[in-house]
């Protein structure tokens, strides 16, 4: 498995000596597909989800491209990498949807059938933390939206932030060269097609009122 990060580094950087010890190890710690690299002056060491092991070899380059370019904050395209970005856009097409919360599915609901005229496939839905700053998240590998719990109570804003996720899944990010962009023109255009146009203030004071609402009881 070694080999094939030198290969991925030799390709991306032929004008670079390879002088690394390198790992790869497998981990159920992440989430689908995901993963990370730690480097020093003389070693590689990633760490990507087990999804990742019967994955292609070309593929499984185009990741270690990806994450190569981070560590070393360059900026350059390849076949592999592009390899990878489809196979990220196309994961939710096999990804398991067997964690779907009733609430949350009420509100995917609402939202694809006055948004996406009910055409927007099942995904999983469940509900992470109580954070203000990180409201929602659609994870790629596992095609799942994950809401913040501190929109339970408010359903309009809910529905909003649903529905942001839901522009994610459909439709995904853009790569280039320099870098990958989730949040485009069109993703811009089309966020703002939603029927509240004051509904971001609304979010902002709404916050606002549960943060105080947390340190009156802490």
């Amino acid at each position: 498995m070694t080999r094939i990060v030198k290969k991925a580094f030799k390709e991306l950087f032929p004008e670079k000596d390879y002088n690394y010890e390198s790992t790869i190890k497998y981990s159920k710690a992440f989430s689908a597909y995901n993963a990370n690299v730690k480097y020093t002056s003389s070693k590689l060491m990633f760490r990507i989800s087990h999804e990742w092991k019967d994955v292609s070899n070309e593929i499984k380059i185009g990741l270690i491209q990806s994450l190569l370019l981070k560590i070393f904050k360059e900026k350059k395209k390849t076949t592999q990498i592009d390899l990878y970005n489809i196979f990220l856009k196309n994961l939710h097409i096999s990804a398991p949807k067997t964690n779907i919360d009733p609430v949350l599915k009420q509100s995917f609901d609402r939202v694809n059938d006055k948004y996406f005229a009910g055409m927007m496939d099942k995904t999983n839905l469940i509900w992470g933390e109580k954070s203000f700053s990180r409201l929602g998240t659609y994870e790629y590998g596992s095609d799942t939206i994950k809401i913040s719990k501190v929109l339970e109570k408010d359903q309009n804003l809910l529905d909003y932030v649903v529905y942001h996720e839901m522009l994610h899944k459909k439709l995904k990010f853009i790569h280039t060269s320099t870098k990958t962009r989730h949040h485009t023109k069109e993703f811009r255009k089309k966020e703002k097609g939603w029927e509240d146009h004051d509904v971001e203030e609304k979010l902002k004071d709404f916050l606002r009122k549960e943060r105080k609402r947390k340190l009156f009881w802490f």
